[in-house]
């Protein structure tokens, strides 16, 4: 819309007036109007010498900008007084040449270029996936003056579709160039695509003229950047086989499970650098990488072999995790599923329990007078033996016994491991009454109570180890035979000894009747060989055979001197006892020598 001012100098250098004087300028479309200054006399003639100016902008068009100049010339006529027309064409600068007039226009070329991605989500899940497409929109705007011709766009990512055009100054063109671009794994695994592309136009000299794209400016060249979102995951599965190594049908304390590992790559980008780590056993194998929906089941394993706590927990429970690392360097992990990829439950190897314990009570009589047989309060002791023959270990054991007045010895014992066994804890004591020396026996069961970790209870009836019929009363594979202890009865010896020999060597030192203490109701007289009593008591021997008896010393009250030592020689006894099952008296006489 700028003009150029035009201004025609028109002289009559003839010698005769000119009439009807006229400029034609066909850049102008025709005839310039009169003149604006120069007729000087106003009668409408050129006179001779005479100068007229005429005046006319014009109007600059883009053909002239691209052309980058206005040529152009005017033609001036007029006729002499005898008609005949005369004529000249314009110089630029003198009025003797005939050159056309050329005004020079700035020419300023200029192109700019926008390139837009936006992603097709055609599966409508909010990401961008493999083999979906980004649409690329062009923007073109011509930023000169200039008309630009055989503008095309080239891109490397993409074949661009449309032009080549032609755009006028300050034009923009946003419909003639697309381009679709297929996304693939190493796109969304940089999380993008980035890239430029390139326009190219031609000047109206000729020139080239190129502008790198920018993703929203036409004063920038930054690459256009369209974001891919990452959903990086990963899972794992962990799977136990047990090896039943003695085909017993149970997983035992010192047999195997095998673990293997599934890695999944669960996510929309590739995963490097995979590792598992486990708190219960040592995994094998070397880290791993893993593309977009790839599983891998060979690479990791571990084996674990079974603790005795396991089997007191009656079974083997973990997790293992995994971890990846995307190509951007986000960490991304996952707690191990027993069979599936959703989940995060432990794995879970369930093993055999067979909890038992038995006991053994052996009995022994405690002859505590020595006479062989038993008697009202004398005792039995008892030993308890006991032993955990179970697979699982055993707590808080302790024993119990329904026998009447029985005294058991020993605080619970805390634990109690597979196989082992205890006979140190536990003891008892029992003394015996009449109605054991009549059935010339005591029979009777103890029994032993413990818990497993889980607060079972296992009990076991006592066996006794001499009796070879190994009942099983509870069916639990141990013998549960009653312990029975025999009674001795066995009938009194007695016999008397008629010499003794006090010299306190331990050896005949005193007048011995083996068997009296089973005659407590007695009396023991003793003569010299005059017949003096030196010595008289009741309940000779006491309750062992060995209290209250004669050693040689006077007791008497007549002639001897009581206290005394008697001398060496030969002396008369007399002893009345009452047999105490029939209370029939009994008497025996006879003669005692002394040997000093």
């Amino acid at each position: 819309d700028e003009t150029n001012s035009y201004t025609f100098t028109v002289t009559n250098s003839g010698n005769v007036s000119l009439a009807t004087v006229t400029v034609n300028d066909p850049l102008l479309g025709g005839p310039v109007a009169a003149p604006v200054s120069g007729d000087d006399d106003a009668d409408g003639e050129l006179d001779v010498t005479e100068t007229w100016i005429y005046a006319a902008d014009y109007t600059v068009t883009q053909d002239d900008i691209d052309a980058g100049v206005v040529s152009n010339q005017a033609t001036a006529s007029g006729f002499a007084p005898n008609g005949t027309e005369t004529t000249d064409l314009s110089d630029n600068d003198s009025p003797l040449e005939d050159d056309p007039t050329d005004t020079t226009l700035c020419q300023t070329s200029g192109i700019a270029l926008i390139k837009t991605g936006v992603v097709s989500d055609t599966d409508g899940d909010g990401c961008a996936d493999v083999k979906e497409t980004i649409t690329y929109t062009f923007t073109v705007v011509n930023t000169g003056n200039t008309t630009l011709t055989n503008v095309t766009i080239s891109d490397p990512l993409v074949n661009v579709q449309g032009g080549p055009i032609t755009i006028a100054p300050g034009q923009t063109d946003n419909t003639s160039f697309t381009a679709i671009y297929l996304i693939n794994q190493v796109d969304i695994d940089a999380g993008n695509v980035i890239n430029q592309a390139t326009v190219t136009g031609t000047t109206p000299t000729g020139a080239t003229i190129i502008d790198l794209s920018d993703d929203n400016s036409i004063a920038e060249d930054d690459p256009t950047v369209t974001p891919l979102c990452q959903n990086s995951g990963i899972a794992l599965i962990k799977i136990g086989v047990p090896s039943d190594e003695n085909d017993n049908g149970c997983i035992d304390l010192g047999e195997t499970i095998t673990y293997t590992f599934i890695v999944t790559n669960t996510g929309n980008v590739r995963l490097n650098n995979i590792t598992i780590a486990d708190p219960l056993i040592t995994v094998n194998g070397d880290p791993i990488d893993l593309n977009v929906g790839a599983s891998d089941t060979n690479s990791f394993s571990g084996i674990y072999t079974v603790t005795q706590e396991d089997v007191d927990n009656g079974v083997v429970e973990n997790q293992a995790i995994v971890t990846g690392f995307t190509t951007s360097g986000d960490q991304v992990t996952d707690l191990s599923d027993n069979d599936s990829n959703l989940e995060n439950d432990p794995t879970v190897t369930i093993l055999c329990q067979n909890p038992s314990i038995a006991l053994i009570k052996s009995g022994v009589f405690n002859d505590e007078n020595g006479n062989r047989s038993a008697d009202p309060g004398e005792t039995i002791s008892y030993i308890f033996t006991v032993t955990n023959t179970g697979d699982v270990t055993l707590f808080n054991v302790t024993i119990t016994d329904p026998l009447p007045g029985i005294e058991i010895f020993g605080e619970p014992i805390p634990q109690l491991l597979p196989g082992e066994s205890d006979s140190t804890t536990f003891t008892a004591e029992y003394s015996i009454n009449e109605a054991d020396i009549e059935n010339l026996q005591v029979v009777n069961q103890a029994t032993v109570t413990a818990q497993d970790i889980a607060g079972n209870i296992i009990i076991d009836l006592s066996d006794d180890p001499n009796n070879p019929a190994n009942v099983d009363a509870n069916g639990d594979g141990n013998p549960d035979d009653p312990t029975v202890v025999i009674l001795p009865q066995v009938s009194p010896t007695f016999e008397i000894f008629n010499g003794i020999t006090p010299d306190g060597d331990g050896l005949n030192d005193f007048f011995q009747i083996i068997g009296i203490e089973s005659f407590p109701d007695n009396n023991m007289q003793i003569f010299n060989r005059w017949g003096v009593l030196v010595y008289e008591t009741n309940g000779y021997g006491g309750s062992d055979g060995r209290q209250n008896v004669f050693t040689g010393i006077s007791e008497g009250r007549v002639t001897i001197q009581e206290n005394k030592e008697l001398p060496s020689g030969t002396y008369y006894y007399i002893l009345v006892r009452i047999d105490p099952n029939t209370g029939e008296t009994l008497k025996n006489n006879g003669y005692l020598y002394i040997n000093r």
